[in-house]
């Protein structure tokens, strides 16, 4: 079960390097964190392509996948990933599907404190509601011209598996733009998020856990 955790972790959240001016503390977080909630509230579903980048010290060489995302309110994700092999991460609700090489794999979230913290902590990434999470965890915001950057710190048992999170978002329209999760030993994954589009109608059939 710790390497079904973790493997979740590592492969939901990301960013890619680009050039960026410097980030500075955000003068007022209470005014971002409402707009934050407001922006969410406003989108019932999100998809977009994405490009994942594994960097890991064993590895000579990064690891670089690529795929479909889709969101759908409340608390439904799907990672599609189409190359360089076809893999199916699906979250609806309290349970979450993996289709890997053909084989299906289905399980509880609620059956275990670690995966549900997970999924909430997952889908309060996707959309930019921190809102959804506790007090286990300690935000940190800064911005430069483009962006918000939110570094979310585990305080709790996450610790172990994460040492960070840290979610882009865009000025404009304060969606997630790039995402990266940084483990204890200091690999990470990264995500860029593009073509994304807001309130499209995506069918339940593409949530199905079954």
């Amino acid at each position: 079960m710790r390497f079904t955790i973790s493997f979740i972790c590592i492969l939901f959240c990301a960013g890619a390097a680009v050039a960026q001016t410097a980030f500075t503390p955000v003068a007022s977080t209470g005014l971002l964190d409402a707009a934050l909630v407001k922006a969410s509230s406003d989108v019932n579903t999100i998809e977009s392509d994405f490009v994942q980048t594994k960097y890991m010290e064993m590895l000579s060489e990064n690891i670089v996948s690529k795929g479909k995302f889709y969101y759908k309110k409340a608390n439904k994700i799907v990672l599609d990933y189409t190359s360089p092999a076809h893999y199916l991460i699906v979250i609806n609700g309290q349970q979450i599907k993996i289709v890997s090489d053909g084989k299906k794999n289905i399980y509880e979230l609620r059956a275990n404190k670690m995966m549900s913290q997970t999924s909430v902590l997952l889908s309060a990434c996707m959309t930019g509601n921190l809102s959804l999470l506790s007090a286990d965890y300690r935000l940190e915001y800064t911005e430069n011209d483009r962006q918000y950057r939110i570094k979310i710190l585990p305080l709790d048992r996450m610790k172990s598996y994460l040492k960070e999170i840290d979610i882009f978002l865009n000025k404009q329209d304060l969606s997630v733009e790039q995402l990266r999760m940084t483990e204890p030993a200091l690999d990470y994954t990264e995500y860029i998020f593009t073509n994304k589009k807001k309130n499209t109608s995506l069918t339940d059939e593409l949530f199905r856990i079954d």
